[in-house]
């Protein structure tokens, strides 16, 4: 009688386990299927657009942002490199921040306003090589375009992507003129401590894109 016991005793627990087991099964494929339909989106209030200008002939580096642009093309996606496929952005000018209010001025009203249908610039994405961590893109500015290699960084971790990279406003954008204005405006303060005046055609910028989980 004892030896029947302990038989069906094992009978149950085995059964119990194959339950158990079944349950685990059953379930693993919800969970699946929910990580593959998170997505990401975009929150444009907690991204920033970044730039650097430089003066002096030590290269004194001259930080600021656009405190205003606008990204469209940036559509939901499962990953952050599907969603910065087709992405573009138009910055206002008038946004410009450095904070040095006469410098601001002096960049709208010296450099821009002297640049041609430059009320805006606009960037947008061509092609991106997560192979070697860079992208193309595209700047329009001064009724010029030109293509220029970025920097790209991609956290899927943090939900961030980071682009850097750098124009040159003579080369790229035949800004002659406007630079010229702006120079001239800025000749007193671009001097270094050689008393050389010099204001750099290159200008660095870092856009920083945030998405969140929809």
């Amino acid at each position: 009688m004892k030896t029947l016991s302990t038989l069906l005793l094992a009978v149950m627990l085995l059964l119990s386990c194959q339950n158990e087991s079944k349950k685990t099964t059953e379930k693993q494929p919800q969970t699946t299927e929910k990580l593959q339909t998170t997505q990401w989106i975009l929150n444009e209030d907690a991204s920033s657009i970044h730039w650097t200008g430089y003066k002096t002939t030590g290269k004194i580096p001259v930080k600021g942002v656009f405190k205003t642009f606008k990204i469209k093309g940036v559509k939901p996606a499962t990953d952050l490199q599907t969603a910065l496929q087709n992405a573009q952005a138009a910055i206002n000018i008038y946004s410009i921040f450095s904070n040095n209010e006469s410098r601001d001025k002096k960049l709208i009203s010296k450099l821009f306003e002297n640049m041609t249908d430059t009320q805006n610039i606009y960037a947008r994405i061509e092609k991106i090589n997560p192979d070697n961590q860079s992208a193309l893109m595209t700047i329009n500015m001064n009724a010029h375009e030109k293509t220029v290699p970025v920097q790209l960084q991609i956290d899927e971790k943090s939900g961030k992507i980071t682009l850097n990279g750098s124009i040159d406003l003579l080369k790229d954008f035949e800004a002659h003129t406007a630079f010229e204005q702006f120079h001239e405006a800025c000749f007193d303060k671009h001097k270094g401590e050689d008393g050389v005046s010099k204001t750099w055609t290159e200008v660095g910028f870092n856009a920083e894109l945030v998405f969140q989980h929809k």
